[in-house]
């Protein structure tokens, strides 16, 4: 078997004991670099000693081709470092041919090491695994500085180890997570669709019992019935909610719109239900003017239904209160949500965001539901880079405040002189010239496109979000060429 140097190889391999080695890492490679350079010295090698597997290998090698270059390893009987991890020392050969050890191995004779100097490298547990050598092919009077260096590179590999280690865990864990993540988003897919089809029959064959029954008794067993679908299909809907944010198919789309009047109109729905258990529902906004807003109105509106829809469920007696004001910490906008109901103790409202936390077996009772809702407000409300938090007291009131960074549009001069024709908050669709809030939602149910394919017919920029003066600036543009 022949030796020959080569200045310009250089290969390591990230490997575990009696493992082949197949993959190269250059992290390792440099460690050999800089030690064969500092010690001038043709060869170094970063080895781990195989006993099982009778070799030793090469993690890194600089200055190896031929037959080492492919094999990457040698038998033990060829290894100095085997006698560095044995003793745990650093091992100084100045030269092989007359050191009383290692005169009869046949590396001196079939690859021409005679000056060698080995240090050992240690894995991540702190276990001798191996060495850190320098080869030379005429003796060499090695000293204390070069044992240093040496050493000191070592260290540098193994932190390498570590680091490798660290990383492989985390890509483990992330695949997993997201395997994990696929599942639960498979499972529940298949689950909403299983618990739908039978709600969809049981529903239909609800609503046609209630137009023939004239019992009384059986009228109310109907409205029991018709009650506990819409509980189940909730809990269905919200199922597929948790699902979609898994797999992050869930979208989160900007567009313009007057805040308080979508807020507003969420309110309105629930004054009949305040109404019927005799408690005042009220709603104030501070904002000055007609601010745009880009968020997902859609989203938002959902995250504040489920939190009115909650205060006025759990309210008997008293008032729940919205209100909307200006962040001026933030340069945002402060939703707040406010009820004199049972409140919740420190334990409750520790758990109140996690998925599957009722908030409390009374009030679950009372109320119904999974526990998912607050945990879907919390994620929906964080994917607009908002803010959700919570502040409460047993038996006198719960108080929810939503904090989102402002991405507000106030409609300066320049867009009023756009449009002086038009309502500073609304929109205008080129399809059908309908004035609107909420365009992207709009374009989707009354024509059937997306933001993209309404951008490609019209001809506008892909990277300006429809919404306000950046859409308005657009639209001039579109009408100039008309």
């Amino acid at each position: 078997m022949n030796y020959r140097v080569s200045e310009n190889f250089s290969a390591s391999e990230p490997i575990e004991s009696g493992a082949p080695l197949s993959e190269r890492d250059a992290r390792f490679d440099k460690l050999t670099n800089i030690a064969s350079l500092m010690m001038k010295a043709p060869i170094s090698l970063l080895t781990i000693i195989d006993d099982a597997g009778d070799q030793q290998l090469f993690k890194s090698a600089t200055g190896l081709t031929g037959e080492l270059f492919q094999t990457r390893a040698t038998p033990l009987s060829y290894s100095f470092c085997k006698h560095v991890r044995d003793s745990g020392k650093p091992l100084l050969v100045r030269d092989s041919r007359i050191h009383p050890e290692l005169k009869y191995s046949p590396s001196g004779a079939d690859f021409g090491i005679i000056g060698y100097l080995g240090v050992p490298f240690r894995s991540e547990q702190g276990n001798i695994i191996g060495a850190l050598c320098c080869i030379d092919h005429c003796s060499r009077d090695w000293d204390q500085n070069d044992i240093e260096i040496l050493t000191r590179l070592a260290s540098i590999a193994t932190d390498q180890m570590h680091l490798n280690s660290a990383e492989a865990g985390r890509v483990k864990a992330k695949r997993l997570a997201e395997q994990a993540a696929a599942t639960r988003a498979s499972f529940l897919s298949h689950a909403n669709h299983e618990v739908r089809t039978p709600l969809s029959f049981i529903g239909g064959a609800t609503r046609l019992l209630s137009m023939i029954v004239t019992n009384e008794k059986a009228r109310n067993l109907v409205g029991v019935i018709e009650r506990n679908v819409s509980r189940l299909s909730a809990v269905a809907d919200d199922l597929v909610r948790i699902a979609d944010l898994d797999d992050a198919t869930a979208s989160i789309t900007a567009e313009s719109f007057n805040l308080a009047e979508v807020v507003g109109d969420v309110v309105d729905k629930h004054h009949d239900a305040a109404n019927a258990k005799g408690i005042e529902l009220s709603f104030t906004s501070s904002l000055e003017g007609n601010p745009l807003f880009l968020f997902d109105a859609e989203n938002l509106s959902q995250a504040v239904e489920r939190l009115l829809s909650n205060a006025v469920k759990f309210t008997s007696v008293g008032e729940v209160r919205v209100a909307i004001a200006p962040d001026q910490c933030r340069d945002g906008v402060v939703i707040r949500i406010s009820d004199t109901g049972c409140g919740m103790g420190p334990e409750q409202l520790n758990r109140l965001f996690e998925e599957f936390e009722a908030h409390n077996p009374r009030t679950a009772r009372q109320g119904g539901g999974t526990g998912l809702g607050m945990s879907i407000v919390r994620r929906e409300i964080e994917r607009m880079g908002g803010e959700i938090s919570v502040s409460s007291r047993p038996g006198e009131r719960t108080d929810f405040t939503i904090s989102l960074s402002s991405s507000r549009n106030t409609c300066g001069d320049e867009a009023v002189e756009d449009e002086q024709e038009e309502d500073s908050h609304l929109l205008t669709c080129l399809e059908c010239g309908e004035k609107m809030s909420l365009l992207r939602r709009h374009l989707s149910q009354v024509h059937g496109l997306t933001p993209e394919a309404y951008r490609a017919k019209w001809k506008l920029a892909g990277d300006c979000a429809l919404s306000s003066k950046a859409y308005r600036k657009m639209r001039q543009t579109v009408k100039k060429l008309m």
